[in-house]
């Protein structure tokens, strides 16, 4: 791993991170990669963008082949977990309704973002819909309710996952990509609960 120390926050490269974006654009017959490595970058500025504001400088920010990953010194605030989520719905509001059509890319950088978004917002593995809606039930319901009602959404965005692989294998427009990442989304969780 390659890391550098700026304004006390670590910011680390691994090389599987460069393997992975390698994979994925060698994978990408559609050209539509790298609008979705820049609506990726986005949701994260748009976590460290607000947590900076807040004066709050992370510990790290790791890119690897799992993801791109802020760690903090505490637990992340409810604005800091939806700034992510927020950003993506905002661009793809202002390249989709706002600016004019007159370029392909603007449109497909609008849907990548509203896609980056739609999948952060499931509540699975280490994804911001999981944390945020944790955070929902906990405050909402007893603790033991909490959990069950947390089991059910993760069952639910379970089937909702795989129905869209399944969807995506037998369809004409087969996309590869897409598999992956929705493969990536489930392996992430079965490891984090085998832990």
């Amino acid at each position: 791993m390659v890391s550098i120390s700026i304004g006390g926050m670590r910011i680390g490269f691994d090389f599987s991170f460069f393997a992975v974006i390698a994979v994925f654009f060698a994978l990408d017959d559609s050209g539509y990669a790298i609008f979705c490595i820049a609506a990726c970058l986005c949701h994260e500025a748009g976590h460290l963008v607000l947590l900076l504001l807040t004066d709050k400088v992370p510990e790290s920010l790791i890119f690897s082949g799992s993801g791109i990953c802020i760690k903090q010194r505490e637990e992340p605030s409810l604005p800091v977990l939806a700034a992510g989520c927020t950003v993506n719905f905002v661009l793809f509001a202002v390249f989709y309704f706002l600016l004019e059509r007159t370029s392909v890319y603007r449109l497909i950088f609008a849907v990548s973002n509203l896609c980056i978004g739609i999948l952060n917002l499931l509540p699975i593995g280490e994804l911001d819909g999981k944390k945020l809606l944790e955070r929902f039930f906990t405050a909402l319901l007893p603790f033991p309710a909490a959990q069950r009602a947390m089991y059910i959404s993760e069952l639910a965005a379970s089937a909702l996952a795989a129905a869209a692989i399944a969807l995506l294998l037998f369809s004409r427009t087969l996309n590869i990509t897409s598999i992956l990442v929705m493969i990536y989304v489930f392996a992430v969780d079965f490891l984090l609960k085998i832990r």
